[in-house]
């Protein structure tokens, strides 16, 4: 009964996020936001040899290259900016930003990010990985998050080494509340707990740059939700995008193109997870006040169906960009259906 369960409202509900405009600030909340996505809920094998530093000297580097980077974001000093952040993320925040029909570095500088202060966190520890190119020191203490309540927070540093320095790449974070025994051997300094859970844990290779994309004929967006599951998806052999467990919405590196468009994915089961229904949704997002976003591709599957990826090409039409405009009377568009649509019964 695909067309009568919850991801069918899930993509409906998220008309409302498509249509929505990033501003500077929005957009570095996003970029935490996405990085929070992967709890430590789930211990996962110590697979890895992971380097346990000297714990003050990696304190003092993290600390140094987070608070040098928080005040170039406070002060929108662009060469301070660029040299306390990784190549890869730099790349990112300019895609994202241009994908969007803004200018970079300007929109990105134009507007005071907040940033969460050190001070109000207690250190726990740093891991290394990728040969002591990678690092992830972890902290803990209460935060506030959006418009939420303040809660017990774990916020993650993960750091690179590249041009003979330590640059920022992200940070993570996420709620401890139903984490007791985590949140416990985190205030006690534990490091085990830190190899323990991949969210406290440095990256095992440096993270590739991506390259740089061109001003979009159409902003697009795409919409994945997959509890359960993770999911590597390339749009338009430039957009590159991954997806774990989660419902999140990303910007389209170099937006999509009237008529042929492609899409590629792999979807892996996530072991000991329920896997639920699951939906992939690519939208033209509305640039004229008062138009609505319209779907292009889907790949919508029930609990009861095996989730299998591929390689897809699908064609934005008139008829679809004509449709967003609230007064359009013609016959709406159907978005190319990755798997055929099981009617409702």
């Amino acid at each position: 009964m695909r067309a009568n369960f919850p991801v069918i409202a899930a993509i409906g509900c998220l008309f409302a996020l498509v249509s929505q405009a990033a501003t500077p600030a929005a957009i570095e909340a996003e970029l935490k936001r996405r990085s929070a996505q992967k709890q430590a809920t789930q211990p996962v094998p110590n697979e890895t040899n992971f380097i346990v530093p000297d714990q003050e000297k990696a304190r003092v580097t993290a600390e140094r290259v987070y608070n040098t980077w928080r005040l170039s974001m406070i002060r929108g000093s662009e060469p301070t900016w660029r040299s306390t952040t990784s190549n890869s993320r730099q790349m990112k925040v300019r895609n994202l930003i241009v994908s969007q029909r803004g200018k970079f570095p300007r929109d990105f500088f134009n507007e005071t990010q907040e940033t969460p202060k050190l001070e109000n966190f207690a250190y726990v520890g740093t891991l290394q990985g990728c040969n002591g190119y990678t690092m992830a020191c972890t902290y803990v203490g209460r935060m506030q998050l959006g418009n939420g309540k303040v809660a017990e927070n774990a916020f993650v540093l993960e750091l690179v080494f590249e041009g003979g320095r330590w640059k920022l790449d992200q940070t993570r974070f996420f709620n401890l509340s139903r984490l007791p025994e985590v949140r416990k051997r985190l205030y006690n300094r534990d490091i085990d707990v830190l190899k323990e859970h991949d969210g406290f844990q440095p990256y095992g290779a440096i993270p590739p740059t991506p390259p740089a994309c061109n001003a979009p004929v159409l902003i697009g967006k795409v919409f994945v939700d997959c509890p359960g599951r993770n999911i590597e998806m390339t749009i338009n052999g430039i957009s590159m995008h991954s997806f774990d467990d989660e419902r999140r919405a990303d910007v389209i590196s170099g937006g999509l193109k009237r008529g042929l468009n492609t899409i590629s994915y792999k979807i892996q089961d996530r072991e000991g997870l329920e896997r639920p229904a699951m939906a992939i949704g690519i939208f033209v997002a509305p640039e004229t006040p008062g138009n609505t976003p319209v779907c292009v591709f889907d790949h919508i599957l029930d609990e009861t169906d095996k989730a299998e990826g591929g390689s897809f090409s699908f064609t934005i039409r008139n008829e679809h960009i004509a449709s967003m405009n609230p007064r359009f009377n013609g016959e709406k568009p159907s978005p190319y259906h990755a798997v055929p649509l099981k009617q409702k019964k």
